[in-house]
């Protein structure tokens, strides 16, 4: 160029070389001249960096601490100087990761796979040039799973109730426990670690794999009543996490057991001459089902007289309320034991003997008088005596010999001596077959015998029952000994007393559900100056009779059922009972358009067997029968017509069921065309 211009003829790239050197020639035509030019590129930010790696997946354990590595993704510049002074930022880390100046991704705070398992960081490398030129590289980061989630349980305690016959290997709970792990550590396996009380061999079993808990051996309600059951969850990491629950089983009753009497037999002894009602022996009944213990007692019906029979032999059954009922039995004998209530008697009403007088002397045999009682042991056991005192005649105590006492020189021929032998026994009190008069005082009070029973009991609507003689003895003798009954309280004419004999019995019948017992003083006073007393306290309960029928709160029942439901219960009809026990329990059955109804037998719940159908029957009548199964048997059929009486303990409201109608039929024309 003429001007001497140096100018470029290619774009420069600072990047691929950065000085030139010019070597310049100068020329006139004459001698030429040299000049040495040295020409500097300077840099243009026209690079943006570049990354070494390309988008990519990394995986990073959630256990892993703060100041882990995750990443290295450094970033180069071609340029110089700010233009390739490369800077960092990293997006998507959520303050749980950053990056550095090197290009290095650390962990700024522990990963949890279970709150956050991925991770897209988009890493940006800027320079510094004006203006700024900058790449983006896209990372995903998943967390890798750590086994630091242990099983847990849906509830740390279940509850099941199991009848004692349940069959084994059914399902009775399944429990479940949930793992937020995942894998293997989230692979949840059950197992039972206790079983409180425990047995051998257990009880329960449980499915490892499902949690389904059912029986390995068969329960029993009378061994054992409830049990704890702590079942394991272990997941499948390395190592292992797990948590317990518990499950509380309880074993419901099932009438499987008949009552139990405490001995197969019993031999019980009782005295003669006891009070019809009297209570002989009462009887504990042991059942191993629930509520299964029982008392009865044994009670004089008729006359006891050891005299007339001396032993009896029953055979007595328990039974228990379940379903099926079941029985046991026992064998009982009962002695009578004998009472002194028999004085002696005399084989002979009068004894006659001649005796020559000239010969008799000391010790000759007279007669011999002979009595019987009918007594036992020491109240049979006889002694004689002349009850008028004599010195020609002695009486032997045992045998009841006479024999002379001495000669009879001082009596006549002909001469007729009388005697008179009393005969008594060696009970308590003394019977004699006759007796003395003494100058007796009024020094003995009466006494009741401490072997009278004093807990009767009688059944009610029974007019004129003899409940037994209640007689009182007095030592004294005559009026002193003359005895009087009489009640304390007679309860307005209910109870009466013989004042003479002390035979106690009703005037008028007993209801047991206005007054269940009673508690009667009979007073034994004596004739004597002044009259001495005593007095016996007697417990009478009165014994319940199925005298009342079940009655419903209401004669009449009216229930709208919606139609198309499906069955359920549409009321509750409960009747009452004033008597108790057996007499009391209540049964239901229905009579009339029963079809589609059922009734609980025991419940008296009503319920629908089926859905009802408007269209097809808008209304039922029947009749609900109450009836209680004691004797007397009251089953049968009762019919509610107006006012009338019922012939037995039945109670039978009329019920009215209403369906009500559910919109679910379009109109229908009579005919398809007209």
């Amino acid at each position: 160029d003429d001007m001497g211009v140096i100018s470029t003829k290619t774009k420069l790239d600072y990047e691929s070389q950065k000085n030139y050197t010019l070597n310049i020639s100068l020329s006139d035509g004459g001698a030429p001249d040299y000049a040495t030019v040295f020409v500097r590129v300077l840099d243009v930010n026209d690079n943006s960096p570049m990354f070494g790696i390309t988008s990519t997946t990394i995986t990073i354990l959630e256990n892993m601490p703060p100041g882990t590595s995750v990443a290295s993704v450094p970033a180069t510049d071609r340029d110089e100087g700010f233009n390739g002074l490369v800077v960092y930022t990293l997006k998507g880390g959520e303050g749980k990761m950053d990056i550095d100046t090197s290009g290095l991704i650390l962990l700024e705070k522990e990963l949890d796979r279970e709150t956050q398992g991925l991770y897209n960081l988009t890493v940006v490398a800027s320079d510094q040039g004006q203006p700024v030129r900058s790449t983006a590289l896209n990372l995903t980061v998943l967390v890798g799973d750590v086994n630091d989630n242990p099983p847990v349980f849906s509830s740390s305690r279940y509850e099941v109730s199991v009848p004692e016959d349940e069959v084994l290997g059914r399902a009775l709970l399944t429990l479940s426990a949930a793992d937020l792990d995942a894998g293997d550590n989230a692979l949840v396996k059950y197992q039972i670690v206790s079983q409180q009380p425990p047995t051998s061999p257990p009880v329960f079993l449980v499915a490892p794999d499902t949690g389904q808990l059912s029986l390995s051996q068969q329960l029993d309600y009378e061994t054992i009543k409830q049990f704890q059951v702590e079942v394991e969850a272990s997941d499948g990491g390395q190592p292992s996490l797990s948590s317990k629950a518990l499950v509380v089983v309880h074993v419901l009753d099932v009438n499987d057991n008949p009552p139990e009497f405490n001995q197969a037999a019993y031999e019980i002894s009782v005295f003669e001459n006891l009070q019809q009602g009297s209570p002989v022996y009462t009887f504990s009944v042991a059942d191993k089902d629930e509520v299964g213990t029982g008392d009865g007692s044994i009670l004089v019906t008729g006359s006891v007289d050891r005299e007339t029979k001396e032993k009896y032999e029953l055979l007595l059954v328990a039974s228990d309320n379940g379903a099926p009922r079941r029985q046991n039995f026992t064998h009982i004998s009962i002695q009578v034991s004998d009472v002194n209530d028999n004085p002696p008697q005399f084989t002979k009403a009068q004894y006659s003997a001649s005796v020559r007088v000239a010969a008799a002397k000391e010790g000759d045999f007279v007669l011999a008088v002979s009595a019987t009682d009918l007594d036992a042991g020491n109240n049979s056991v006889i002694s004689y005596s002349l009850l008028d005192p004599s010195d020609d005649f002695h009486i032997n105590t045992l045998t009841g010999e006479i024999t002379l006492s001495r000669s009879l020189g001082h009596i006549t021929a002909d001469t007729v001596v009388t005697l008179t032998v009393g005969a008594a026994d060696h009970g308590v009190p003394q019977l004699s077959s006759n007796g003395k008069s003494f100058n007796d005082v009024n020094d003995n009070s009466p006494a009741f015998p401490t072997w009278i029973p004093t807990k009767l009991s009688a059944p009610e609507n029974a007019a004129g029952l003899d409940l037994g003689t209640f007689s009182a003895t007095d030592l004294d003798t005559g009026a002193n000994a003359l005895i009087t009954y009489s009640l304390q309280d007679d309860f307005a004419g209910t109870f009466h007393v013989d004042s003479s004999t002390g035979r106690l019995t009703t005037k008028t019948s007993l209801d047991r559900e206005t007054r269940d017992s009673y508690e009667l003083k009979i007073i034994a006073t004596d004739s004597g100056k002044p009259p001495l007393s005593a007095s016996l306290v007697l417990s009478l309960t009165v014994e319940d009779v199925n005298d009342n029928p079940p009655v419903f709160p209401q004669q009449s029942y009216s229930v709208t059922v919606r139609e198309n439901e499906p069955p359920h219960v549409i009321l509750s009809a409960a009747a009452t009972d004033a008597d108790t026990g057996y007499n009391a329990i209540i049964h239901y059955t229905i009579t009339g358009e029963a079809a589609p109804f059922h009734v609980g037998e025991l419940s008296g719940n009503i319920s629908t067997l089926e859905p009802l159908d408007y269209e097809s029957h808008s209304q039922y009548t029947f009749t609900l029968r109450a009836f209680n199964p004691g004797e007397p048997n009251l089953q049968g059929t009762a019919s509610i017509t107006g006012s009338s009486a019922l012939p037995q303990k039945i109670h039978a409201p009329s019920f009215s069921v209403t369906v009500e109608d559910v919109n679910e039929e379009g109109p229908v024309f009579d005919q398809p065309s007209y």
